[in-house]
């Protein structure tokens, strides 16, 4: 009986370790036009605020992003401040990562692919297409990077550390 317990207690302990690492999930990379094909909206901006929160169901930990568009890409939208929503952030000691997501940082400089949908707390909102694939931040050197992802296959058709005026007309070009 003694034995039970204790194979009870080291698989109980097994789990808890094992469900402790962090993980992200691998996935097909996106090309520019495959994401841009995929948005409803391309913007270049800059991260005003984030706020995190509780889903209005108290289910989920959600991120709100105030986003101040400079220039829109490609699509239309109706304000020049957006907010975008994702899942993930923490609230005091409890937080919830989202595998594959980036965070969206006060003051950073952006280019997002974006697809409007329902907030999970209250209204209409954007979501970045493709989790991470769908953000690159725009660095001084005036290259956008991104970043925060794992591939399986496709690699070879990310655009990564391309200068920004590059992206930007891949970006136009997408019929």
């Amino acid at each position: 009986m003694k034995l039970n317990v204790l194979v009870i207690m080291f698989l109980c302990l097994m789990m808890i370790h094992l469900l402790s690492f962090q993980s992200s999930a691998i996935m097909e990379g996106l090309s520019t036009e495959e994401l841009t094909r995929a948005s409803n909206v391309v913007m270049q901006g800059e991260v005003e605020d984030v706020e995190v929160q509780w889903s209005k169901d108290g289910s989920t930990i959600v991120t709100r992003a105030m986003i101040v568009i400079t220039d829109v890409l490609r699509g239309s939208v109706a304000q020049r401040r957006i907010i975008v929503e994702y899942e993930g952030g923490e609230i005091g000691d409890i937080g919830l990562k989202v595998s594959d997501m980036v965070p969206l940082n006060r003051g950073e400089k952006i280019i997002l692919f974006l697809k409007s949908g329902r907030s999970r707390i209250d209204g209409n909102v954007y979501n970045i297409v493709g989790k991470s694939q769908g953000k690159y931040t725009i660095g001084d050197d005036g290259i956008a990077t991104k970043s925060g992802f794992s591939i399986a296959a496709g690699e070879e058709v990310i655009d990564n550390n391309i200068p920004v005026d590059e992206l930007i007309d891949k970006i136009r070009r997408v019929k």
